[in-house]
């Protein structure tokens, strides 16, 4: 069986030389005409998750040298990963992603959104809330709230856990504390982060794309958006083996 594969990210990686010399594969740029979408590290990712393919028809995503995902495969692995698409050596995964709402700006993230002041060494308060409660008031550099598969990213370095695949929760961690009885909180979404004072500019990351300036008592509130199906193959080396 010969699929249709869509490639995102760096289209100059030797992955893309590989694939158009697979019998496995036909590149097309359509990902709504593809079987697999193929996504070249993180960059890669993103523009899979941001994809404006409907729900019903997003067809699962093979990462390739995604540092972020912990079933990615090894550039070397990809006519093996693609091979094991083709006969049915795969299972799909759904990961979560962040719809983020503010005032003035939307905005979707596949691995994090973080609050984060622009003035080195300064620090901003900021308050996680739920419908139902104020989680925790702290005083930091930043906030960071990861899906799943983010929690494996900045949020990691941060000090945050790493969450399983499809789990359906969020990690939330302050970024240079400057004083907080616990370093993290996992909650459930949809999940508010408000910057409460306005002792220096704060702007709003998703992804490590900038989204403008945050301001107080504006809410930025994450919801979960459509899931991004990963392809999970069961005999390609995974990336960092």
């Amino acid at each position: 069986m010969t699929l249709h594969v869509a490639v995102r990210g760096d289209s100059t990686a030797p992955t893309v030389a590989t694939l158009t010399a697979s019998d496995d594969a036909t590149l097309v740029g359509d990902a709504a005409a593809a079987d697999v979408v193929v996504a070249v590290g993180d960059a890669g990712l993103r523009a899979a998750a941001l994809s404006d393919v409907a729900p019903a028809a997003q067809p699962p995503v093979v990462p390739v040298d995604v540092d972020a995902a912990p079933d990615s495969v090894a550039p070397a692995d990809t006519t093996d990963a693609i091979a094991a698409v083709a006969a049915g050596s795969y299972a799909v995964v759904d990961h979560p992603t962040f719809d983020v709402t503010t005032p003035t700006t939307d905005a979707r993230a596949i691995a994090d959104v973080s609050l984060m002041t622009t003035a080195p060494a300064k620090i901003s308060e900021y308050t996680v809330s739920t419908p139902d409660r104020t989680v925790a008031s702290v005083r930091a550099d930043g906030i960071v709230a990861a899906t799943p598969l983010g929690s494996h990213g900045y949020a990691a370095d941060a000090g945050g856990p790493h969450l399983a695949p499809g789990v359906s929760a969020a990690a939330v961690v302050p970024v240079s504390p400057f004083r907080v009885d616990r370093t993290n909180w996992v909650v459930c979404p949809p999940v508010s982060v408000t910057v409460a004072r306005d002792e220096t500019t704060v702007e709003l990351h998703a992804d490590g794309h900038a989204h403008g300036r945050v301001p107080v008592d504006s809410p930025v509130t994450l919801s979960w958006g459509t899931p991004l199906p990963i392809a999970v193959v069961s005999h390609a080396g995974t990336h960092g083996d």
